[in-house]
């Protein structure tokens, strides 16, 4: 039965030494009470020396790397100490040839005999050299990213002085839109009109020609307030509460009432729901919209224009629609109309400044109207897209977060 039990015994130690040499893993046994002590090969080879050589405590002590020489003495001291816990893990570099290091992990346990004395320190030791290259490229490569997020913050912190410069600049030119180039245009109308009325039948001709004169001022006079508009929209702190979008429509109409009696148009407005936003942006943003509606009919066809609502999820937004503001859900508002339509290939074309679809003689404006409808849009941490065939009428899209 003894010899049984020892031919297991043996078995179990050889399985034992094949697996720790398949994983490379050396091993040491320390024997207090005879003063012997047995490192395995591979022991030995994780500390540069060669598998047969005759090793003690002091050589293999030797053969680690002199910054981390101090601290691995100290560690085997304290685990051979009396007031040691009994366990043992230490990681240190070892030398493997001229210049040439290793990283080894060494772990092990104490054994104590029923006096409470340490008889016995065992231990294994394994090759860490990879995982610390690991570790330290993801540290370089930690400290590159911290370098560009650093140099990228920089960066915006001086594009957002830059936006803060153009914001004062628009301001500026708000203030010089709005006094020293619109008086000058006040004096041409003004004196147009007094030519108009008192010398009107001496000037002929000059009469078409005085006409003119006076279209290119008003029309000028509406490019001024139109572009005074779309730079206090850009510039200007929004006045945030709750406004609700049905009672927002209805107001815009009666601003509207004599156009669409000029033009018969019908307009039906489904309940809208409430946002949070600036009650007179957002009037001109649904003011410039309707008006457009209005204003592209086709020849012959009444206008006819819905407003509806619908909330959309976050996933479900059009691949073209980034709003300004990520939320989980959004508002759409669209404004339908069976007016004279556009070409879809010119969408993102219609919402910048001064670009137009149509000659002056065709339909009146200052091609400024939807750019403000996208930066109103925008400032409300939305989206404005529209869907379109020619003939067929214009559906514009406005997204607004819940």
């Amino acid at each position: 039965m003894s010899e049984h039990v020892d031919a297991d015994t043996a078995l179990e130690i050889e399985r034992l030494q094949l697996a720790l040499q398949a994983a490379h893993v050396g091993t040491w046994d320390y024997n207090l009470v005879t003063n012997y002590a047995l490192w395995s090969p591979i022991c030995k080879q994780l500390f540069g020396l060669s598998p047969t050589s005759t090793v003690s405590a002091a050589v293999l002590l030797d053969q680690v790397h002199p910054d981390d020489k101090e601290r691995v003495a100290q560690a085997n001291a304290r685990i051979l100490s009396p007031q040691s816990d009994g366990n043992h893990n230490v990681i240190f570099r070892t030398i493997n040839g001229p210049d040439t290091y290793r990283w080894v992990q060494a772990k092990g346990r104490t054994i104590i005999n029923q006096q409470g004395r340490i008889v016995r320190f065992s231990g294994i030791v394994i090759d860490i050299t990879e995982l610390k290259q690991a570790q330290e490229t993801i540290r370089q490569s930690a400290d590159v990213l911290e370098q560009r997020v650093l140099e990228r913050t920089k960066a915006l912190n001086e594009a957002n002085q830059q936006l803060k410069k153009s914001n004062e600049n628009l301001e500026e030119f708000a203030y010089i839109a709005s006094h020293d180039l619109q008086e000058p245009l006040r004096k041409i109308q003004t004196f147009g009109d007094l030519l108009n009325e008192k010398y009107a039948p001496h000037l002929g001709e000059g009469v078409a020609y005085l006409e003119r004169m006076q279209t290119a001022a008003r029309r000028m006079s509406n490019l001024i307030k139109d572009l005074l508009m779309f730079s206090r929209i850009s510039s200007r702190q929004r006045a945030t509460m709750s406004v609700g979008l049905t009672e927002l429509v209805q107001f815009v109409l009666q601003d509207l009432e004599m156009t669409i009696e000029d033009t018969k148009a019908t307009i039906h407005v489904d309940p809208l729901p409430t946002v949070q936003g600036d009650q007179s942006q957002l009037a001109q943003l649904f003011l410039n919209l309707l008006s457009n509606a209005i204003k592209f009919h086709r020849a012959g066809v009444t206008p006819l224009i819905t407003v509806k609502a619908t909330v959309v999820n976050a996933t479900e937004l059009p691949v073209s629609v980034w709003p300004a503001r990520v939320v989980d859900s959004y508002n759409c508002i669209e404004v339908s109309d069976n007016g004279i339509g556009f070409d879809e290939k010119y969408l993102d074309r219609i919402f910048q400044v001064f670009q137009r679809l149509h000659g002056k003689s065709e339909y009146a404006g200052t091609g400024i109207g939807l750019a403000i409808c996208e930066k109103v849009t925008a400032t409300h941490g939305g989206a404005i897209t529209a869907k379109s065939q020619l003939g067929q009428g214009t559906t514009f899209c406005i997204y607004l977060p819940v």
